[in-house]
């Protein structure tokens, strides 16, 4: 069944799955080949999706592909597969990590790995070894046949606990009685960083203390340089246990016969509590499955309903007949469903992490939370407007990041964090009004003076007297490209954002002078921008060095943000120049490249979300937002619906590649490999992008500071019947149509 009949089936359980929620002996079924063909009339898809239908295609894979292995998530932490049916990595659930990121050049901690007659299930040569899986919000499904012998999984993380647990389906698939050993291969390195930030998951202790507890099957793993435990074991108990960590069962099965198996790993500090848990998750096994798919189902359903009570605010239902919109709509929704943490270790409450699972289990980056700042503003405000708090607090001069555990800046000094503190206040403001907030008073200063100081700080970067800011180095900037340094155009067209957003706030407060006075520098500095860093005829832009010569930069992020930025203030002869520039050098048929590959810094580097080899998720809509003023509609919209394939592999990637680089996946743009050189992880909130893009430019609802929703819709090449409902404005719920916007009773 293909995935446009799926979606619309309306389907509530987990479809073409081999194994239900809670695999068992009683209920082990083969799933059905297909299912009822859709009706021929194309009807509206779900406004609220159910865990099936925001499931990724099943993706196939050998243990040698590059390939970005799906992650399962709570409230308080996320952990990555492996390549492997049963095995995984990277559990994060700060402070605590087991089996975590290793230093450079060190091989990842892997754990519940398989062992088939004591040969590592991974090894067997084709046709074994290729593992199917299926990412839900809920759990990862997992399917391989090894030798005649079939072995589903199927992992979870249950809500709100330090806990991942699994069931291993084993299957004699062939038609005669079979003999055989499966071992699972227990490890931990466990370990915990307390009261301290978290720069990357932590590198597991190599010398956890191990303890065979055979009353309960299970093994206890120990720290000797922290309090944490993990206590791990397979249910029903092993035949044996060799080399004190791997745990053996000798079957023997009829033809079709199966076996199911319960893992479950718990990570504390309290060893006594934490075997008790263990024995305890055990025995509620199945109920624990059932209560996480609850839980997982009702936050779905709160994060489109006004007034839950999970989130400060919702996200308004999408209702449309265009498969592609809904997809691009509701994968953005899954990156910031992923993203969000309501961890009792966070210092500032809930809040939205940036990219998992590697880089940043405690961290956010305001330039990302910056870029999908609509959609976190409609969904959870007070989360948004703690940060905004935090970040100006510390400043952010010399940190590109916050670390929830500390509440700490982390890492070097990003370039774009001035302009990201007022795109999220700008858009807090938009979305609830609060405009007493502004008054607020952080440390001795109010809020409005805070933003009023980010919008002209550019000026002391004036290094050099060329009335442009130098953003630095390349560490600062997109760290990617080595010739996009110092007075760079993208950064320098948000100061005339920035600029121009501070001079309407004045203005609304009655202080006019200042405003017209912060317009008129606003559009002197759009004018330099302009005059100086524009190359003529070509449509790209060039940055200005420290001695007067130029780098020309063939960038995305030049061109989709001064269309953001500063597009009234481009001649009409550059807006035709940026558009051949894009659609000739940046556009691939299912994504883009962050750098055109004409570029002369494409060889410097190859990380995927900001070279020639690819794209971080939120260029493709962000740049569709600047197309859209300056191409056919018809034209961009037709870029999007291929743009849309990528969605069938999960949440975006923090990037996916061009095709020429790894060829597409399930019809869409590959999601990055985190190997070297390519190095991406597998999910990062500003997917939550493509939100944006739909409610304030294809449905095209302009939520403005002070005078009301303003719609211009572009719809008619996907739906022109699509509404938004529930849009929240200022205290009041909206339906927008591509005709107008409806205030609902």
């Amino acid at each position: 069944m293909n995935r446009r009949k799926f979606l619309r089936s309306g389907v509530t359980g987990v479809a073409g799955s081999v194994v239900p929620s809670v695999l068992g002996e009683d209920v082990i079924r083969s799933a059905p080949k297909r299912r009822a063909p859709a009706p021929a009339k194309e009807s509206l898809l779900p406004g609220i999706p159910t865990l099936a239908q925001l499931a990724s295609d099943r993706l196939v894979h050998r243990f040698t592909d590059y390939f970005n292995q799906p992650v399962v998530q709570n409230e308080w932490g996320c952990v990555q597969l492996a390549k492997s049916v049963s095995a995984i990595q990277s559990i994060s659930f700060p402070p605590f990590s087991c089996c975590g990121a290793p230093p450079p050049g060190v091989n990842f901690t892997l754990t519940c790995d398989l062992f088939l007659n004591g040969r590592v299930l991974v090894s067997y040569p084709r046709p074994a070894g290729d593992v199917a899986y299926t990412w839900y919000p809920h759990r990862v499904l997992r399917e391989t046949e090894v030798d005649g012998i079939k072995f589903t999984t199927e992992t979870f993380a249950p809500s709100k606990e330090r806990a991942v647990m699994e069931s291993i389906l084993v299957r004699n698939a062939t038609h005669e009685r079979r003999s055989f050993s499966v071992g699972f291969d227990l490890r931990a390195g466990v370990t915990a960083l307390p009261g301290k930030p978290w720069m990357r998951n932590p590198a597991p202790e190599e010398d956890n203390h191990i303890t065979v507890v055979n009353s309960r099957g299970c093994l206890l793993f120990e720290s000797h340089h922290s309090r944490a435990v993990s206590v791990q074991g397979i249910l029903p108990q092993s035949d044996r246990v060799e080399q004190q960590r791997q745990l053996v069962y000798d079957l023997s099965l009829e033809p079709g016969e199966a076996r199911r198996f319960q893992y479950v790993n718990i990570i504390g500090e309290e060893p006594e509590a934490d075997l008790a848990a263990y024995t305890e998750h055990q025995v509620n096994f199945a109920q624990l499955s059932e209560d996480n798919e609850s839980a997982v189902s009702s936050l779905i359903r709160a994060s489109f309903t006004p007034g839950n009570s999970e989130f400060s605010g919702h996200l308004p239902q999408l209702v449309t007949r265009s498969e592609e919109l809904w997809k691009l709509y509701y994968r953005g929704f899954t990156n910031l469903l992923f993203c969000r943490r309501a961890s009792p270790d966070s210092v500032y409450g809930p809040t939205y992490l940036t990219v998992l699972p590697y880089v940043g289990p405690t961290r956010t980056f305001l330039w990302d939370t910056a870029l999908t700042a609509l959609s976190l503003a409609l969904l959870d405000p007070q989360p948004l407007r703690a940060l905004i708090e935090v970040w100006l607090a510390l400043g952010m001069h010399d940190h590109n990041s916050t670390d929830y555990l500390t509440g700490q800046g982390l890492g070097a000094w990003y370039a774009a964090n001035d302009f990201s503190i007022l795109r999220c206040a700008d858009y807090y403001l938009r979305v609830t009004g609060n405009f007493a907030w502004l008054d607020k008073r952080i440390d001795g200063k109010s809020i409005i003076d805070h933003l009023a100081d980010h919008a002209v700080y550019w000026k002391r970067l004036d290094r050099y007297g060329h009335g442009l800011a130098d953003y630095g180095e390349s560490q600062n900037l997109m760290e990617v490209v080595s010739t996009w340094s110092h007075e760079v155009p993208a950064l320098n067209a948000t100061n005339v954002y920035g600029t121009r957003f501070v001079a309407s706030l004045m203005d609304h407060r009655g202080e006019h002078a200042l405003a017209a006075h912060l317009r008129s520098e606003a559009r002197q500095l759009a004018e330099r921008i302009n005059h100086l860093l524009y190359v003529e005829g070509k449509g790209w832009w060039r940055c200005m060095q420290p001695d007067g010569s130029f780098n020309e930069a063939r960038t995305a992020y030049d061109m989709l943000t001064i269309l953001d930025c500063m597009y009234d203030d481009l001649r009409e002869k550059q807006k035709i120049e940026m558009s051949r520039f894009f659609w000739s050098e940046l556009a691939t048929p299912l994504w883009m490249h962050a750098l055109s590959p004409y570029d002369v810094d494409a060889d410097w580097r190859l990380r995927a979300d900001g070279t020639w080899t690819g794209a971080s998720a939120p260029l493709p809509p962000l740049s569709a937002k600047g197309l859209y003023k300056i191409d056919p509609s018809a034209k961009v919209a037709g870029w999007l619906k291929r743009i849309s394939g990528a969605a069938n592999q999960g949440p975006f990637g923090q990037a996916h590649t061009v095709e020429s680089v790894f060829p597409p996946e399930c019809g869409g743009a590959y999601k990055c490999p985190p190997d070297f050189p390519y190095g991406n992880d597998w999910c990062e909130i500003d997917g939550g992008t493509f939100i944006d893009l739909i409610i304030n430019t294809i449905v095209g609802a302009e939520l403005t500071l002070y005078d009301g929703i303003r719609v211009h819709s572009r719809l008619n090449d996907f739906d022109p019947e699509t509404r938004l409902l529930n849009l929240n404005y200022q205290g009041k719920n909206y339906m927008i149509s591509a005709e107008d916007s409806e205030a609902i009773a």
